[in-house]
């Protein structure tokens, strides 16, 4: 109909009326590019919001992690210690040695005992790599994705430490059982132990410096719903560590957590 209206005007030769035709029409372009761009946006703000919410849960999952495992550091210690001092004794009859678990699902199912305790974590950064990759995290602020770009980072390699500090523990298994053993097998083994003992080191600084980057930063978030939910499990996993590492644990909390918590009282 417009179409047809604008053949007349110019057979017309109303240049006005095909000037006012010709501005309608620009018009009509331009406001369904703008309304198609405004609907774009919101959905873009909506699926920031949709992934800044999911990677908040993951994150809280690291920031447990990491007190969690710097908690453990006077259990590994001692443990590390107590064993270098038996390998470097002179006799040759190497005694085994007891899990450091009690009775439960971790030793349930093993036919020899553990030597080390060290808790495996799955650290996790799937949604962050996720949304990255879809191009959701474009529109979120520069400075905070680098800041988040920085910790995934640090994340990452966490993960890739305690793969290896399973792999270097797994290499002192044998020590679980009665051995015979010569003064080259046991520093061979305190070589093995000192190898643990680095990664351990390395990533327990890596927790630290994780938990550094979220406090300094406030990169976690707990809401008013979740502040309940997280300290209620804190509490069921402070007691479950008791009854695994006795009083070699420490009790886990969350600085930030608690903050929130006592600005909501």
């Amino acid at each position: 109909m417009l179409l047809r209206r604008i053949t007349k005007h110019v057979k017309d030769q109303n240049w006005f009326a095909v000037l006012l035709d010709f501005i309608i029409v620009v018009l009509g372009i331009w406001f369904a590019l703008f309304a198609g761009q405004w609907a774009d946006n919101r959905q873009d703000r909506a699926n920031l919001r949709d992934a800044e919410r999911d990677i908040n849960a993951e994150i809280q999952s690291t920031y447990y992690y990491a007190y969690e495992r710097l908690s453990l550091v006077p259990c590994r210690a001692s443990r590390y210690q107590d064993l270098g001092e038996m390998l470097l004794s002179e006799s040759n009859d190497w005694p085994g040695t007891p899990s450091p678990y009690g009775d439960g699902t971790l030793t349930k199912y093993r036919v020899f005992p553990l030597v080390l305790r060290s808790p495996v974590r799955p650290w996790k950064y799937s949604v962050w790599d996720t949304e990255l990759s879809k191009g959701t995290l474009s529109s979120m602020a520069a400075e905070k994705r680098q800041m988040l770009t920085d910790f995934y980072g640090e994340v990452k390699n966490t993960a890739r430490l305690q793969a290896d500090l399973q792999l270097a523990e797994s290499r002192l298994q044998a020590l679980a059982a009665p051995l015979q053993m010569t003064g080259t097998d046991r520093l061979d083994y305190y070589d093995r132990l000192m190898e643990a003992d680095a990664i351990g080191a390395a990533l327990e600084l890596s927790s630290e410096q994780l938990i550094d980057m979220l406090e300094t930063n406030h990169l976690v978030t707990f809401s008013e719903n979740e502040v309940r939910l997280v300290r209620e499990f804190l509490e069921e996993r402070n007691l479950r560590r008791k009854e695994i590492y006795g009083d070699c644990s420490s009790e886990v909390s969350l600085p930030l957590l608690e903050r929130s918590l006592t600005s909501d009282e």
